[in-house]
C-alpha cells in the first residue's frame, strides 16, 4: 500500500475536516455551512462512508486531500505531509511534488540567508530593536534583512544549485532585459530592506514582505516603504493572512481574531500576549480571508490606522466581514497610536484596549453622536453612515438589538429606523433582480445555440447531439429573429463561439441538477447516502 492510501486509511474524513469546521449530524452524512464560500444555510456535506465531500453552494468535492489542499491553500504535496504526520505515516523523498518542494526549499534557503544577514547587520537590529521587538520575537517569525545590494540573494541562491528562472519564479529576483528583449541577467527584488516571511498555515514560507530600512530612504527615488512578493504558484495575497499559522491556534481557542494592518502591529501584538493576531499585510481584505477566518472562529476585532485611509479600510473591511456571518468589534481606544507604538510604550494599554473593544456599530454610532449635534443632520449621517452595518448583520436578532441601541440614544422611533432600513434592503433585493435579469436563461441559451447551430452548420456535431435538445421546441419566426441578430454580431472564431456556448449551457444544467439534488437531500426521510452517491457519480462526468 502506497503512503497515500496508508493515510486515507488511517484517517476519517470526518476527524480532519472537523478540524476546521464544526460538523452537524444529517442522517448518515455530517453538514456544516461551506468554507469554500460564504453561505447562510449549509450546503457542505461529508460522507463517511464514501469518505468524500461535496459542497451544492460552490460544487466543491474532494477526499481529504483535496480538502487541505483548498482549506489550507498548499500543493498537494503540503497536504499530504500535514496528514501524513498526523496519520504517523512517514514519507520518502520519491514522493514528493518535486516543483513544489523544489520552491519551497528555495524560499526556505532565502530565509535563512536573510535571518544570517540580520545578525550581521548592527543596523538592521537595532532598527527592530528599537522598535520594541526582543530577540525572541525576532527569532518566532523568522524577520530577517537583504543588503543593500543588487545580486547578493541571487549569488547566495546560485551557489546552492538553483537556476536563474527558479529565482525569478519565487518572487525574490528580477530579470533585466535589453532593447531588444534580450535577458541581460536578474538582480535582486529586495534590497535593504528588513525581510517579513509570509508564511502559509503548516509555516512554509511562500513569499515576503520587505520594510526599507529608514536610513536608506532617498526622496528622489520612487521607493515603497513596503515591497511584497508578486503572485506566484505558492503565494497569492488575497488567500494569504500575515501571522495565520502562529495565531491559529490561539483562533480556535478564544473564538476570536485580531486584525491589523502591518506587520510590526502583528509582531508586537503577538509578543504582548495577543497571539490571536494576524495582518492584512498591505491588501484589501476579501472574501478569501473571511474564510480562512471562518475556520476557527467567528469574531473579528479590527485595529487600524486612524488616518482616514485606515478608516476607509476599517469600514469597508467590517462591512466585508459583516456580510460574511462574523461578528465585528473595534478597538477603538488606543489614540492616535498604531497599535506598535503603543505596546511599546506600554503593553498593558494595548490588551486594555483589546479587551475594551466595541461593536463596529456601536463605534460608528459615537462618531456619528460625537461630530453631528444638529438632530436632523444627525438623523442623516445614521441613516447614511450606520445603518449599512446593521443591513449587513446576518441575524434578525443582533439587527433589531442595534435598531433599540440607537433608538435609544437618539430617540429617532424604531419603526421609523426600520423602515428606512427596509429601503435599503429593498434597493439591494431590486438591484439583484436586475442582475439576474441581465443573465442569459436557459430558454434565451438554448435559442442561441440552435440558432447558431443552423448557421453554422453545426446541427450535426457531437457536442450538440449531447445536449438532447428539442431543436424544434422554438417558432421558425423566433429562430430568424434569433439567427438575425447572430448575422449582425462580428464573430471572429466560430467553433470558439459554439464551444462556448455548449459550455455555458452544460454548467447552466449542471448548476440546475446540483440545485435539485440539494433539495432532494434536504427532504424529509431522504436517503442520505443515495442521494450522496448520485451527487459524486454527477461529478465524475467532468461536467
Amino acid at each position: 500500500m502506497n503512503p497515500k492510501d496508508q493515510v486515507k486509511e488511517s484517517l476519517s474524513i470526518t476527524d480532519v475536516v472537523s478540524t476546521y469546521i464544526r460538523l452537524e449530524k444529517s442522517g448518515a452524512q455530517f453538514r456544516a455551512r461551506c468554507p469554500f464560500h460564504n453561505e447562510r444555510t449549509p450546503s457542505f456535506y461529508v460522507s463517511p462512508e464514501r469518505k468524500s465531500f461535496h459542497c451544492f453552494g460552490c460544487q466543491q468535492h474532494g477526499d481529504i486531500f483535496t480538502f487541505v489542499e483548498k482549506i489550507e491553500n498548499i500543493p498537494f504535496f503540503e497536504a499530504l505531509k500535514i496528514l501524513a504526520d498526523r496519520a504517523g505515516v512517514t514519507l520518502t523523498n520519491s514522493q514528493k511534488n518535486k516543483e513544489d518542494t523544489r520552491l519551497i526549499t528555495l524560499l526556505k534557503d532565502s530565509t535563512d540567508h536573510f535571518e544570517k544577514t540580520l545578525k550581521k547587520s548592527p543596523e538592521a537590529m537595532h532598527y527592530l530593536l528599537e522598535r520594541g521587538l526582543t530577540e525572541e520575537t525576532i527569532n518566532t517569525f523568522h524577520i530577517g534583512y537583504a543588503k543593500n545590494e543588487w545580486r547578493d540573494l541571487f549569488i547566495t541562491l546560485a551557489a546552492l544549485g538553483y537556476q536563474p528562472e527558479e529565482i525569478e519564479d519565487s518572487g525574490l529576483a528580477i530579470k533585466a532585459t535589453d532593447d531588444s528583449g534580450k535577458t541581460k541577467g536578474w538582480y535582486d527584488r529586495f534590497r535593504g530592506r528588513i525581510m517579513f516571511p509570509i508564511r502559509n498555515v503548516s509555516g512554509a514560507t511562500v513569499g515576503y514582505s520587505g520594510r526599507i530600512l529608514p536610513s536608506l530612504v532617498d526622496p528622489s527615488v520612487a521607493q515603497g516603504k513596503y515591497v511584497n512578493t508578486p503572485e506566484t504558484a505558492l503565494y497569492h495575497k488575497s488567500k494569504i493572512l500575515f501571522g495565520y499559522d502562529t495565531a491559529k491556534k490561539k483562533m480556535a481557542e478564544v473564538k476570536s481574531v485580531v486584525v491589523v494592518e502591518g506587520q510590526m502591529d502583528l509582531c508586537m501584538s503577538y509578543q504582548a500576549g495577543v497571539e490571536n493576531t494576524v495582518a492584512v499585510s498591505g491588501t484589501a481584505f476579501t472574501d478569501e480571508h473571511i474564510h480562512i477566518i471562518k475556520r476557527f472562529c467567528d469574531t473579528v476585532i479590527l485595529s487600524f490606522d486612524t488616518d482616514s485611509a485606515g478608516q476607509n479600510a476599517l469600514r469597508k473591511t467590517a462591512l466585508l466581514c459583516l456580510l460574511g456571518g462574523l461578528d465585528v468589534y473595534v478597538v477603538d481606544d488606543i489614540g492616535t497610536k498604531d497599535p506598535a507604538d503603543l505596546i511599546k510604550e506600554s503593553p498593558k494599554a494595548w490588551l486594555d484596549a483589546v479587551d475594551k473593544k466595541r461593536h463596529v456599530v456601536e463605534v460608528m454610532l459615537s462618531h456619528v453622536m460625537k461630530d453631528e449635534t444638529d438632530e436632523r443632520k444627525r438623523g442623516q449621517r445614521i441613516v447614511a453612515e450606520v445603518l449599512p452595518f446593521i443591513r449587513a448583520i446576518q441575524s434578525p436578532i443582533d439587527r433589531a438589538h442595534f435598531i433599540k441601541v440607537i433608538s435609544g440614544k437618539t430617540h429617532i422611533p424604531e419603526s421609523t429606523l426600520m423602515e428606512e432600513l427596509n429601503r435599503g434592503v429593498i434597493a439591494v433585493v431590486e438591484e439583484t433582480k436586475t442582475e439576474i435579469i441581465n443573465l442569459p436563461s436557459k430558454e434565451r441559451l438554448t435559442r442561441e445555440i440552435i440558432a447558431f447551430s443552423t448557421l453554422a452548420n453545426k446541427l450535426t456535431d457531437e457536442s450538440l447531439k449531447s445536449l438532447s435538445l428539442d431543436m424544434n421546441q422554438f417558432p421558425e419566426a423566433i429562430l430568424q429573429e434569433e439567427m438575425f441578430k447572430l448575422e449582425e454580431k462580428v464573430i471572429g472564431d466560430k467553433d470558439k463561439y459554439f464551444n462556448d456556448l455548449i459550455a455555458t449551457y452544460k454548467k447552466l444544467i449542471h448548476k440546475e441538477e446540483m440545485i435539485t439534488l440539494q433539495k432532494k437531500l434536504n427532504e424529509e426521510g431522504a436517503d442520505h447516502e443515495a442521494v450522496m452517491k448520485e451527487i459524486n457519480d454527477h461529478a465524475k462526468k467532468g461536467i
